[in-house]
Parts: C-alpha cells; structure tokens; sequence
C-alpha cells in the first residue's frame, strides 16, 4: 500500500506540474527513518548527526576533492549497512521516499547534516548489490528506475544503473546542470558524438551561452572539475591489474579508457577558452603529482598506459574501434597539454601493450607470437 501511494505521488507530481499533494513530508520521512531503524542502520540510529559536520575543518583547504559529492558518500556509506538478521533495507520504498522528499527540497530528517539527495544516492549505489545478508524484501529495479527517470533524477539514475552507462549519466549531469544543455546534447559531447563534432559544439556553446567570468590569480577548478577530477582518478589513474583494461561493453566493470575519455570530454566542455592555458597548466601539474611523474618515469605504468589510450590516440567510439573518416583532433591538444608532458608520459610506459588500442594490440601480438609487451 505505501509503496503504491509513493509511486502514485512521483507520477503525479510530473503529470500535474507538483500540485498539492496529499502525502504529508512528516510521513515520508517516518517511511526514510522507519526503513533503516527496521534494518538496524546506524543512521537511524542518529549516529548521522555529525558525520559531514566532522569534515568541515578541512574545508578550507584548497584540496581538489573538497566539493565533490562522491567524498560525502564515502562518509556515509557504513551508516546504511543493515544489521545481519534484519532482514535488509527497503529499497524500494526507501528510493521513492527519498525522490519525492529531493523533488520538495525537504530534508529526510530534521537537524541531519546529511543532504537528502547525497542519501538517496547512496541507497541507489548500494541497492541490488549481494551484501551477504538474507534479504526479505525484493528489489523492483525496472520500477525504481522508471521513477528516477520521470524525476529527472540524474544522479540517482547514475548510481541505480552503475557500470559505463552510470558514469555517462554522471557526467552528463554535470554537463546539464553547468551548461542548460539536454540530455541527448550531454549525451553527443561526451561518448556519441565524434571529438570534432564535440569540438564544434563547445565553440557554439561558448559564442551562445553568456557564462559569468571571475577573475583569479590562479586557476583553480570548479566544484563541478573536482567532481571529474575524483572520477578521473578513481576509474582511470588507480589501474593495478591488466584485466581491468579488457572490461566487456556490457560489464558492470568501468574500462579505464572509456571512462578517463568521457571526464576529459566533460572537462574541455567546462572550460571556458579564455582558461584553455591556465587550465592546461594545472591539470598536467595534477596529473604528474597523481602519477609519481619525473623524468619520463612513474611507479603507475598502467595508469600511465591507460591515460596514453586516452590522449595520444584517436578517440575510440562504440566497441573501442578506430574512427574512420575525417582525422580526429586527439584529447592531448584539445585539452592544451604540454608536449614534453605528453611525451614523458608516454615513455613511462614504453613497452606496454595497454597502451595501444586493442585492435593494433592484435596485430603486434600475433606479430610477437604472443608475448605481452613490446619495443620501440
């Protein structure tokens, strides 16, 4: 019955443009704090009360993640383990709840320093995943999904959905919220559309959309940067196993090239052009410290490998084949990076066949009789 009335409101509220409504927001948050309590969550427990609050000391430091959202779901992950005989969490009534509580702009509980939306992003992260608990409630995740999408709830959607679509749909609503675009643009800037095609889109943009500028002394990134920056760093510079580059299309596993080419697309999108250089400047700084970069060589020789896939070849489109047509711009100059930058990198990883997109890698192996590496 609950559930019904839940599904019912998120309809509602898109067919009838929010009138009002019949679910009182003290009920939904009973439904929010009453799904963990039965699980036996510390968060419904109040150990929330100053799990973020602990972090604003940090703040004021000019630490890269600072404004990430992603850093604030760490946090919070281990409050919503459920208890081993509790039976689980409700996803499901747990999900729309929390939907219609982000479409009101309400917190899920009074006094929590814990934004609504980070919440529901979390539950939507860990629903449907094997927790090794006995699970008394069954998970409709075609339902949840259908609700997120008529909310327009890109970041749930993002986290629901994991794996290589997951982050297009993160990115995108980066894209979205910064520049007005719509999803099926976000969509052709970040993976569908060739680099040129993204090229030409971004100088459009930029010619259109009036964007305020501020004046710095130095650059440093956007929250919205930082966000892909934690992306960046996640999915493709802490690469430690070979397999990871072989990730099939339709895996839950994030390939470490498609995704460091879908935040790079997104991060060229977010840079106005009077900041290509400054920008540029920064990012290669960025990228040297995270890769232990000096003199051509670096400990990370797979990140290295992966990011050479992403920015000194020709971008790789649906089922990591080659473009063909017109040339293709690469990454690297799109993005303003540094030659000798560019060619350390390069050399960090000399030898790797990671490094070269897989269909030549198939030729140089056979050419090798097999061998997994091989010299310049």
């Amino acid at each position: 019955w609950a559930l019904e009335k839940l599904k019912g409101e998120v309809h509602s509220s898109v067919d009838f443009n929010n009138v009002q409504s019949d679910l009182p927001s003290e009920w939904l948050k009973e439904i929010v704090t009453g799904a963990f309590c039965n699980a036996g969550c510390d968060i419904g427990l109040g150990f929330d009360s100053s799990v973020l609050r602990k972090s604003e000391a940090f703040e004021s430091t000019r630490d890269e993640y600072n404004s990430c959202y992603r850093q604030d779901m760490l946090r919070i992950e281990n409050l919503l383990n459920p208890q081993k005989n509790s039976g689980g969490l409700d996803y499901d009534l747990l999900i729309a709840a929390l939907l219609i509580l982000v479409q009101r702009d309400e917190k899920w509980r009074d006094g929590t320093s814990i934004p609504t939306q980070i919440l529901l992003n979390v539950v939507c992260d860990k629903a449907g995943r094997k927790t090794g608990i006995d699970q008394k409630f069954i998970f409709d995740g075609a339902t949840m999904m259908r609700l997120c999408a008529l909310s327009e709830n890109y970041q749930a959607t993002a986290f629901l959905i994991g794996g290589k679509n997951g982050i297009i749909l993160e990115c995108a609503d980066i894209i979205i919220s910064n520049l007005g675009l719509s999803m099926n643009e976000a969509e052709l800037l970040l993976f569908a559309g060739s680099v040129n095609e993204m090229k030409d889109f971004v100088t459009r943009i930029y010619r259109k959309v009036q964007i305020e500028k501020k004046q710095f002394a130095e650059f440093f990134p956007s929250e919205s940067q930082q966000h892909l920056l934690w992306l960046l760093e996640h999915y493709s510079m802490n690469v430690r196993k070979y397999g990871e580059f072989n990730a099939a299309i339709n895996s839950m596993r994030v390939n470490p090239v498609f995704a460091g080419r879908v935040c790079f697309r997104a991060w060229i999108c977010l840079t106005q052009p009077s900041n290509k250089e400054s920008s540029a400047k920064w990012l290669e700084k960025w990228l040297r410290n995270k890769l232990g970069l000096n003199n051509g060589v670096s400990s990370k020789r797979l990140a290295c490998a992966a990011l050479v896939r992403i920015l000194l070849w020709a971008d790789e489109a649906s089922g990591l084949e080659l473009t063909d047509g017109d040339e293709e711009p690469l990454l690297a100059v799109l993005l303003g990076l540094n030659g000798r930058f560019m060619a350390e990198l390069a050399h960090a990883c000399c030898g790797m066949i990671e490094s070269i997109p897989f269909h030549l890698a198939d030729e140089i192996m056979s050419g090798l009789g097999g061998a997994n590496f091989f010299f310049f």
